[in-house]
């Protein structure tokens, strides 16, 4: 039974892959939107959601957490004992993943279940929550 919100194919980029990975039940949380990323050769799991504008009309998409090992524990701030770290240019190939395969993903026919609405309109504009992913230690993000 094929469903948008089974995992999407993966895209290919030169600093990586994304993949959407459909819901998950996060952790003491209503099921929430995965996202998978390779990049140097292993697979991190993060959470992305949308966050409408009070009109009502319009949503932009957020970024949650990022640099879970495994799907299941998306959802929360990264602990380091299930999170991996990064260095600051990880993380900006981390971030251009993203981007990249939102605008690709908002183009689709099926589009994944946090692009799709109705009644409101997606802006284009992708936020990071300030603590989405770890940083290894002596490097930076924004």
């Amino acid at each position: 039974m094929a469903s948008y919100e089974e995992t999407f194919e993966w895209i290919d980029f030169p600093q990586g892959r994304v993949r959407y990975a459909g819901t998950a039940r996060g952790r003491d949380e209503p099921p929430i939107n995965v996202f998978a990323v390779e990049i140097l050769g292993s697979i991190h799991h993060g959470e992305i959601k949308r966050n409408f504008f009070s009109d009502g009309a319009r949503f932009d998409v957020e970024i949650v957490s990022f640099g879970w090992f495994k799907e299941d524990w998306c959802g929360t701030v990264p602990v380091p004992a299930y999170s991996a770290a990064f260095t600051a240019s990880q993380i900006n190939d981390v971030q251009a993943l993203i981007c990249q395969a939102v605008a690709i993903w908002d183009q689709m026919a099926n589009k994944p279940s946090f692009l799709s609405s109705t009644k409101a309109c997606f802006t284009g504009d992708i936020a990071f929550r300030e603590g989405w992913v770890l940083v290894k230690e002596g490097g930076s993000a924004r």
